[in-house]
């Protein structure tokens, strides 16, 4: 379990009116980013930095017949990176009108609501000056709600919460009797959520205007626990830890003499739970299911644990060990052990002055242990080796710093503003350094270094969990807030008075700074290289952006309520998404200058319903329509083997080749064959089907198609063996296939033999590892000729490896941190993610040491993004050994490599052939290029339609928002290839 997710909401200040926002979740409301945030029942007031509150609003309120209506209460919810605050209110006076003032320039959610109407909602974005807007409310709609619990008996003072089209949903509460009239509603249908203290929150869908929404509540349920020792007899006084989805953090209760304990009051879902008494515990039992009303009884046997010895120190944590430095202790070093990688009870401790901390009881088998200290690079999920050794040894390199400064077009500094440190480290691992998560990551450490907190006795139920704050969706913690030790955390990162910033601890990589500020557009810096210790500088200009409004309406002109619609930046990482308003509307302010605006009229964000690319030049204003293209029809499918029966459970992967349609699903055939791929008609598809025993296929269908028949070969199966050059088998080698469906991957038994299963005929490229060895590559026919039983591959042979060491240095002969280092070519993109086989990269020394190379005269590239790359011929390898004090001068590009304008991207490396052909050097391993079907050695023909004749005009068609796809069309040997792929996170 993710401890940032189940630490108790901090508690708030600022109280103000009771607004309708306490069900929305994610995205609920216009501008909402794609992070974990939650609109308390409690809207804080506008922040004391929010300038510029220069908006003003005139309301006009009216009826659906046009006439003006007094007495209703106008609310400005101003939207602020992703919260709601309370910006204004007032009532409309006899005119039917009401002036909002000192509004900020943001997007704002205008609600309007009157007795006897149904609440009307329209979003806008506001800048300096005055608007006008006019706002209908129609008569209310209502629906009658009655709670009982699972006995019959009515259960009063139930919190009710409806929701229709529109997203904000309303409230009431229930009478004595149970029932509850809830108003103000639009048309139906509704979803309906009950909730009641010491009973279970419900939630029905689809209520029917008319009908009366009956909701059954059960109350929660008990666990008994008996804990007993390795002989069987009770153990009194054990401590029985318990957490669960709806328990966090974990909470704790003592046996009584008979070694029993009744934990009641739960909430129905699975719970986890162990014993532990001094140096003894029972195995954690996971996933115990418990239903309202429910009373389980269980047994925890506890078995003698032992402890953990760890020292944490100075070094490179993710590649050689820096002379000397592995020897200098780390003194309140917070560390953690979990039990099995992911564990509800961790263990944590604070390392001694001598860097050391003993951390038990465990049980014997797989843990990791993670630790973090104030100046170093925190490190996590190191896997504990068994047996345990006398003594673990932790390595935390040091962190660096980055200093930076924002202004705004004019030059003028920007003050306020956040700072997030995004980026990878030189391993592939990300970089998303906040000191609001860090601080929240302490707090909870100091929460848990006591154990579980102790549950609270209450009345003939026994022992309950006591009041459980709800599981946060922030990381704001309370201003007092201290470590472990009494240490004070670190201050947030934000830009002073004269827009200067200073971010430390930040992990070393590759990194920008993400600045965001209410009134801007977020602003990301250029990249830059922070080595261990080090320190980087960037300059980071805000631009106010322009305002984007729009309505969602069908093809008929109706508005649409409650659409979902995404914005994308095309250059940048930014994401916003909203629900339209109640009148269909929707805004965003402080948007970028080219947008990527997605809408879809229910969750699934594949089924796309409109998109459209929006320019908005800064600092101007632009309305927009969305009309929902009608639904396409369904296109059906039938799936036969190659005599003609039909195939149950096929797997049809669909991806649409139309850069303009995004649609991507998957679909099964029933027993006969049939599927049926919703909105598929009229657009241009891939289809990749599998299905166990028979051949994978790919069709591609053409716009034209009004159905589709496939026919199934039989499946091959290819086996073989690999061996070493002296004839030994050997175990665990790596063995990949690229077919044209993908990769497909093996593992070698203890004989050396592998098997492939689910193959088509045809040639593949095929690829062997094995730690120690030089790996092996070669072309392989899938040919059954006529016969049954496996395909035979020949016996594949790999020599012993050889290893190369030395150093990478710039011009200057300073040794270079993070420098990929290959054979032959070092990759300039990967995936977002490890280093991949056959790579290596530098440590804080600039040492190397690269592994599985074949025997000999071989040459070696060194590639590091801000500086350059390095080459080096007739290297001799000789098999099991070493060749040392290898040295490559990394020397600059005389061209400037640009960085990508996106985050998002495709993780191959590109190259040029003799015909001035863009080839696919290489594919990242494990990539969504990878899955995709792309291959090393494919010729780029065109990227979305438009034609490829350079390098940078590849990059520049791969590269966009992670959350959309890119049409790539392929030439591979002759034949010609088109594959819709996934962006995804990459590298330079």
């Amino acid at each position: 379990m993710d401890a940032r997710g189940k630490q108790g909401l901090w508690p708030r200040v600022a109280a103000v009116i009771v607004l309708i926002f306490c069900a929305l979740v994610i995205a609920g409301v216009p501008g909402a980013r794609l992070v974990p945030l939650v609109f308390e029942r409690v809207a804080p007031p506008l922040p004391d930095e929010i300038r510029d509150r220069d908006a003003s609003l005139d309301v006009m309120a009216r009826s659906s017949d046009g006439s003006r209506l007094a007495g209703v209460m106008v609310r400005a919810i101003a939207i602020l990176e992703g919260r709601a605050h309370l910006a204004a209110e007032g009532v409309t006076d006899a005119s039917g009108s009401v002036t909002l003032s000192r509004l900020p320039r943001a997007e704002h959610w205008i609600t309007a609501e009157l007795d006897g109407r149904a609440r009307a909602s329209t979003a806008v974005a506001l800048g300096s000056g005055q608007r006008q807007i006019e706002m209908q409310l129609e008569s209310e709609h209502r629906l009658a709600v009655e709670v009982k619990d699972e006995k019959g008996k009515a259960v009063g003072g139930a919190e009710i919460e409806v929701a229709g089209r529109d997203p904000l949903p309303l409230g009431a509460r229930t009478d004595p009797a149970g029932n509850a009239t809830v108003h103000r509603l639009r048309s139906g249908p509704y979803i309906v959520v009950a909730r009641a203290p010491g009973l279970e929150e419900v939630t029905q869908h689809g209520v029917l205007e008319g009908s009366v929404a009956r909701i059954v509540l059960r109350h929660l349920g008990v666990i008994v626990v008996h804990v007993v020792d390795a002989a069987g007899a009770p153990a009194p006084k054990a401590h029985v830890q318990i957490a669960g989805a709806t328990l966090w953090p974990p909470r704790a209760a003592d046996t009584d003499g008979a070694g029993t304990v009744r934990i009641a009051a739960l909430p129905t879902g699975n719970y986890a739970m162990r014993a532990v008494l001094r140096d003894e515990l029972s195995p954690i039992e996971f996933d115990i299911p418990i239903k309202g009303s429910e009373e389980k009884e269980i047994t925890l046997h506890l078995e003698v644990g032992q402890s953990v010895a760890l020292r944490v120190s100075e070094g490179e944590a993710g590649g050689l060990i820096a002379d000397g430095l592995e020897n200098k202790a780390i003194p309140g070093a917070r560390v953690s052990l979990a039990e099995g990688g992911v564990s509800p009870f961790p263990l944590e401790g604070v390392s001694d002055r001598d860097g050391r901390v003993r951390l038990g009881p465990v049980l014997r088998g797989p843990s990791t242990v993670s630790a973090r200290a104030d100046g170093f690079v925190a490190r996590g999920g190191i896997p504990i080796p068994q047996p345990l050794p006398k003594e673990l040894a932790l390595h935390l390199a040091r962190a660096g710093v980055l200093t930076g400064h924002v202004v705004d077009k004019r030059g003028f500094a920007v003050d306020g503003a956040s700072i997030e440190v995004v980026g990878t480290d030189f391993y592939g691992a990300p970089i998303d350094d906040d000191p609001r998560r860090s601080r929240f990551r302490e707090a909870h450490f100091a929460s848990a270094l006591g154990g579980p907190a102790p549950l609270v006795s209450a009345g003939e139920l026994g022992v309950v969990p006591g009041p459980v704050p709800p599981i946060p969706r922030s990381f704001d913690p309370p201003p007092s807030a201290t470590a472990g030790g009494g240490r004070t955390l670190e201050e947030p990162w934000v830009t002073r008075n004269d827009g200067t910033f200073r971010a430390s601890p930040v992990s070393p990589g590759r990194v920008r700074a993400l600045v965001r500020h209410p009134q801007f557009v977020e602003a990301i810096s250029d990249v830059v290289t922070i080595s261990s210790g080090g320190e980087a500088h960037v300059e980071v200009v805000m631009q106010a952006g322009g305002a984007l409004e729009g309505v969602v309406v069908e093809g008929d002109g109706r508005p649409v309520a409650g659409a979902r619609v995404l914005l994308a930046a095309t250059r940048g990482a930014m994401e916003h998404t909203a629900r339209t308003a109640s009148d269909g509307t929707f805004a965003f302010a402080s948007v970028p200058d080219v947008v990527t605006i997605s809408v879809t009229t229910d969750d699934d964000l594949s089924a796309v319903r409109a998109r459209v690319t929006v320019v908005i030049p800064d600092g101007s204003r632009k309305t927009i329509t969305v009309t929902l293209s009608a639904p396409r029809p369904a296109l059906p499918v039938v799936v036969k083997d190659d005599r003609g029966y039909p195939v149950d459970a096929a797997q049809l992967s669909v991806s649409s080749l139309d850069p303009s349609s995004p649609l991507r699903t998957t679909v099964y055939t029933n027993a006969r064959g049939e599927a049926s791929i919703v909105g598929a008609q009229g657009i241009s598809l891939r289809i990749e089907v599998l299905s166990p025993n028979h051949a994978p296929a790919a069709i591609t269908v053409e716009p034209s198609a009004t159905s589709i028949s496939i026919s199934l070969g039989r499946a091959e199966t290819a086996t073989g063996e690999v061996r070493s050059t002296r004839g030994e088998a050997i175990a665990d080698a790596e063995v990949v296939l690229y077919t044209e469906l993908g990769a497909k991957r093996a593992k070698t038994d203890a004989g050396g033999r592998f098997s492939i299963a689910g193959l088509a005929t045809g040639t593949a490229r095929m690829r062997v590892r094995a730690p120690g060895f030089a790996p092996a590559f070669r072309d392989v026919a899938i040919d059954p000729q006529a016969r049954t039983g496996p395909v035979s591959l020949a016996r594949v042979e790999l020599p012993r490896e050889g290893v190369v060491q030395g150093t990478v240095v710039d011009e200057r002969g300073n040794p270079v941190q993070g420098a990929r280092i290959a054979r032959d070519r070092a990759p300039s993109y990967l995936a977002a993610g490890p280093i991949q086989a056959g790579m290596a990269i530098s440590d804080a020394h600039g040492r190397f040491r690269l592994m599985e190379l074949p025997e000999g005269s071989l040459a070696f590239e060194a590639f590091a993004p801000d500086i350059g790359r390095g080459r080096i011929e007739g290297v001799r390898v000789v098999a099991g050994r070493s060749t040392d004090d290898t040295r490559i001068t990394l020397k600059r590009a005389e061209e400037k490599i640009p960085e990508l304008p996106s985050s998002g991207g495709v993780a191959v490396t590109l190259g040029e052939t003799n015909a001035d052909e863009v080839v696919l050097v290489a594919v990242s391993e494990a990539s969504a290029a990878e899955r995709a079907g792309l291959a090393p050695g494919d010729v780029v023909l065109e990227i979305d339609t438009h034609p490829v004749r350079t390098i940078a005009e590849a990059r520049q068609g791969l590269t966009g928002p992670v959350s959309d796809d890119v049409i790539v069309k392929l030439r591979r040997a002759e034949k010609a290839l088109t594959l819709r792929v996934p962006r995804e996170q990459v590298r330079r």
